[in-house]
């Protein structure tokens, strides 16, 4: 079998940057998206290559962890490869370095497969899981995985609304997860994203954002430096995502 390709390198462009001039979260995460994509394309399990098979990959869960975030120009690296799988979710790490070597982030994230056209989970089809299951590292060189519960947001303090919008949809026709993030993200107060570091987040996906779905984020600060976030879709009051964050 041949080496798993697994390595994308980035300098950090001025739109991916924030008024600190470091990359900005919603960034890091498109860019690790992007990673994901250059490796299914090489495996030959993209979208494209499922849509004989009407499914598409759904990002369920997710946990990004970062020590440092990059500034303006700066080179990373991002390594990103499949970890496991079971019946429905397989399993997928992301590591962050610097020019030097330094880890930056790392995230774990636990993916489905969709039927595109019913719109529900589907099991993980025998000859599709053997492109990719010869990749496995060893356990103990993996990262936990993402959390599969987290409180309940019953007390929001603050609340944004966003309406979505055609350029918010991705290749299958839903709001795309880096929107999730950001929109989550920009219900805190100023003076958090101006002034503090993201330490810690878990996120959670429960459904689907569609072209013109008003969606609500709501904020609730448990204590200091940590929060709970919620995306919920107006037209039927439904929780599309939940979140904990935690700033320095």
């Amino acid at each position: 079998m041949l080496p798993l390709p697994q390595l994308e390198s980035y300098a950090i462009r001025t739109f991916e940057i924030d008024c600190n001039k470091q990359l900005t979260i919603p960034a890091l995460v498109r860019l690790m998206q992007e990673t994901a994509m250059q490796q299914v394309l090489a495996l030959n399990i993209s979208i494209w290559d499922l849509e004989a098979y009407k499914l598409g990959w759904v990002l369920i869960r997710k946990r990004l962890d970062i020590q440092r975030l990059p500034t303006l120009g700066e080179q990373i690296s991002i390594h990103s490869y499949p970890t496991g799988a079971d019946r429905v979710f397989t399993y997928r790490d992301f590591v962050v370095h610097d020019a030097e070597g330094n880890i930056l982030a790392t995230s774990a994230t636990t993916w489905l497969l969709m039927n595109t056209e019913t719109r529900q989970m589907s099991r993980i089809p025998a000859d599709l899981l053997a492109r990719f299951s010869g990749y496995f590292p060893a356990k103990e060189l993996c990262l936990t995985h993402a959390l599969d519960a987290l409180p309940t947001l019953d007390q929001p303090q603050r609340e944004r609304s966003y309406l979505v919008g055609w350029y918010d949809l991705d290749f299958i026709n839903h709001l795309n997860n880096v929107h999730f993030v950001k929109w989550m993200l920009e219900a805190l107060p100023n003076s958090v994203l101006d002034q503090q570091v993201l330490e810690r987040m878990d996120l959670l996906f429960y459904a689907e954002g569609n072209l013109d779905d008003l969606v609500h984020a709501e904020l609730q600060e448990l204590e200091e430096g940590i929060y709970l976030h919620q995306l919920l879709r107006e037209k039927d009051g439904k929780a599309m995502a939940t979140a904990k964050t935690k700033w320095k």
